[in-house]
């Protein structure tokens, strides 16, 4: 209040003085008691909301998955490369867990091909292979105007996981670094795990002839700067590799004896 002249002020008193001091803080403390538990609520909900929605990710690319029988746990494997090379590229922790996340589902449009195509063991027709490169804009279109993070990364891998660094992939004819980081990752863990896994057309090649087979693909369909990243770690690539074949190996073993 402004001192007005010739106004007495009216005196207080050092106890009451000292009271209001010592409440004031005491105030504060619940005012922040409170802030700190409803912090803690909102948390525990986002965690949970998170948690939720990264399991629906992963169950929309086991559906994609289970169209493709051949691929076993590819989508696993893909997760693991791809989260490995952006760590080895010094990726954030955020966008590492959207590439760790997003990864699983690039092949997420073949929900929209028909079986007769997926699962055909020849090679397929000029007609089939264009409607098998389809795949990459349905994918693209589920999620294209999702507000979430995660999922526009995972509309940005469906569309691009196919471009190669020289312009001759599919659906843009993308070329170099016009091809976004996480497709050009993506593509590389895509081509290294098709090449080292069974498919219904053809066998797997063992794993240092897949290593040497992505290197002659340097410069021509992967980034010439991801594929040297990925010989760098070439330790931690095998025991994604040697861990999955053990998987993979323990569930034919009981399909066997289940027979």
């Amino acid at each position: 209040m402004a001192y007005i002249p010739g106004r007495k002020r009216k005196p207080v008193k050092t106890a009451e003085a000292a009271g209001r001091k010592r409440a004031r803080p005491a105030r504060l403390d619940i005012d922040l008691e409170k802030l700190q538990e409803a912090y803690g609520a909102l948390e525990e909900s986002t965690r949970h909301l998170r948690e939720s929605h990264i399991e629906l990710i992963l169950n929309f690319a086991l559906a994609a998955e289970y169209k493709d029988p051949d691929t076993g746990n590819h989508i696993l494997r893909i997760s693991d490369y791809s989260s490995e090379l952006g760590r080895a590229l010094g990726l954030p922790a955020e966008e590492l867990e959207l590439l760790r996340y997003a990864s699983p589902m690039h092949d997420i449009g073949k929900i929209g091909i028909p079986d007769s195509i997926l699962q055909k063991p020849g090679k397929l027709t000029a007609e089939e292979w264009a409607v098998m490169q389809q795949h990459t804009l349905i994918g693209s279109r589920i999620f294209k105007n999702s507000s979430s993070p995660l999922l526009k990364a995972v509309s940005v891998i469906s569309l691009a996981h196919h471009e190669k660094y020289d312009g001759t992939g599919y659906p843009q004819g993308l070329k170099g670094k016009a091809i976004p980081l996480y497709g050009r990752i993506v593509a590389l863990a895509d081509v290294f795990d098709a090449m080292v896994s069974k498919r219904c057309y053809k066998s797997a090649l063992p794993f240092e002839e897949g290593f040497e087979h992505i290197r002659s693909l340097a410069g021509t369909h992967l980034d010439p700067d991801l594929v040297e990243t990925f010989v760098r770690i070439k330790g931690k690539v095998r025991t994604i590799y040697q861990a999955n074949r053990s998987i993979q190996r323990a569930i034919e073993e009981f399909g066997k004896k289940a027979r």
